[in-house]
């Protein structure tokens, strides 16, 4: 078969069997963000617009590579703080991409074992870089999992030659990429190389992809050609880790490319060992996690407060170096994870038009619903100016309820028509309103205990934003209202 054959057989039977518009889907929208100048909170919004995907990414940040930034991760927000957007826009990448072949797997036999590959080769890499201290660790993680797409895109639209390349390779000594090219006519670089163009990722990591000759004593003069090579080193070395099994193995073949990547003997065996690690283990944290894959999902009622107050202190601690636009995210996040809101948004005042605008929202569909979301400075007898005049947080068990429906905005209702409880908290400065955090539960009546203990608790996350305003502009003081 010619590469252009092959390449136009490949994209015609993925159109056919439809398996990857949603992954096509998650790639566009994790670059989308990754090309853009986002915020913390617009970053946050993208990850914690899937819950599942929004803890692996804290289990992540809170894993060994990343322990010594300091402090334990509890929100996606501090994770991008501690992180960076690039760094979590690839570990998001590298979670949708494993992801998205774990749900297909168990149909597919194959794929169960080049996945495996895959996840054992990511993590090389990122052992690799964690040992030398190197920042674009996650980088080439994606490169690493790209390298593996090709054998998986095999496993699923060629599974005949796929099974000719593996019967080959146990065969003769030869290996996979060699096999692919006798069985295809295109190597596996070629393959990663054009998925990764057709799926629009950045050039670098396409071009990482191109095909190399790699010797022990080969020089790598640009970055690309070091994220091709530590990314085909760590495949060689996961490959050989599957097949055999035995750490002495994939030990001596990394280790005789230490030079070539810059890595050091001790680099080596801290990989190795982890990369054992997880060999051993993928079989029992697959078991760990529900048959549709979720998280547990939200407190139980007696953890609200608790979880409120240890929030509490890890915005204290953290808060007196971020900035408002920093320190607003890890303050919204927490009030939603300590009480399970499915849905939360912050309103800031803008004070040359007297209006609250919704500047940043988290949950289903709030990307969408920010910009209906606004209400004018002057009162109004709802339940937003009841609860901007309010000495402490406003909770509404039923908004349905006929002494309360009649206070809901119409405005609100349009972008949120669903919502039974919520929580409305001011953040004020000298007595003045300047901004708000709204939460709720959907169409379901609150499923946490709130008293007075947790209404003060909110209270108290809200003062930290007014501090941060604080602190921004301490000369300055709010505008006084216009009469």
């Amino acid at each position: 078969m010619s590469n252009t054959a092959f390449f136009e057989t490949l994209w015609a039977r993925m159109a056919q069997q439809g398996d990857f518009p949603t992954l096509q889907y998650c790639v566009d929208n994790i670059f989308k963000t990754l090309n853009a100048d986002l915020t913390v909170g617009e970053m946050a919004t993208s990850v914690l617009s899937d819950f599942s995907l929004s803890q692996k990414v804290i289990r992540l940040a809170n894993s060994a590579m990343y322990r010594s930034f300091g402090g334990e991760v509890t929100t996606v927000s501090r994770a991008i703080l501690v992180l960076g957007v690039e760094a979590i826009s690839h570990l998001t990448l590298g979670i949708q991409l494993l992801d998205y072949f774990h749900g297909v797997a168990p149909k597919r036999p194959q794929a169960a074992k080049a996945l495996q590959r895959a996840l054992i080769a990511g993590e090389i890499t990122r052992a690799l870089s964690q040992a030398r201290g190197i920042n674009e660790g996650e980088e080439a993680v994606v490169c690493t999992l790209m390298h593996h797409m090709s054998r998986l895109l095999l496993v699923f639209y060629f599974p005949e030659e796929w099974e000719r390349v593996e019967a080959m390779c146990a065969a003769h000594p030869m290996t996979e990429n060699e096999a692919a090219k006798e069985v295809l006519g295109v190597s596996l670089e070629d393959i990663a190389e054009a998925a990764a163009r057709k799926w629009r990722l950045p050039g670098l990591i396409a071009h990482a992809m191109k095909p190399r000759t790699l010797a022990a004593d080969t020089v790598l003069e640009t970055h690309a050609d070091w994220l091709a090579a530590i990314a085909h080193v760590s495949s060689e070395a996961a490959v050989t880790m599957v097949r055999e099994g035995t750490q002495e193995s994939v030990e001596a073949l990394l280790s005789a490319h230490t030079k070539m990547l810059g890595l050091n003997a001790s680099d080596v065996s801290v990989a190795v060992r982890q990369a054992d690690t997880l060999n051993t283990s993928i079989a029992a944290s697959e078991a760990a996690l529900p048959a549709d894959g979720a998280a547990p999902h939200g407190p139980q009622p007696a953890d609200v407060l608790e979880r409120l107050q240890a929030g509490l202190a890890e915005v204290r601690r953290e808060g007196a170096s971020l900035s408002v636009s920093q320190l607003a995210p890890m303050v919204l996040e927490t009030s939603m994870r300590a009480l399970d809101f499915s849905r939360c948004f912050l309103m800031m005042l803008n004070p040359t038009t007297r209006r609250f605008h919704a500047r940043l929202g988290f949950g289903e569909g709030m990307r969408e619903a920010l910009p209906a979301l606004s209400f004018e400075e002057g009162f109004v007898p709802d339940v937003f100016h009841f609860a901007g005049l309010a000495a402490r947080p406003l909770l509404i068990e039923d908004t349905f309820d006929a002494e309360v429906s009649h206070r809901m905005p119409r405005w609100y209702r349009d972008a949120i028509p669903d919502a039974r409880s919520m929580v409305l908290a001011p953040v004020k400065i000298r007595n003045r309103c300047i901004a708000m955090i709204y939460g709720d539960w959907g169409a379901a009546r609150m499923p946490v205990m709130i008293g007075d203990a947790e209404l003060e608790a909110i209270g108290a996350l809200t003062d930290e934003i007014a501090a941060g305003v604080m602190r921004a502009a301490p000369e300055r003081t709010p505008p006084p209202r216009p009469r």
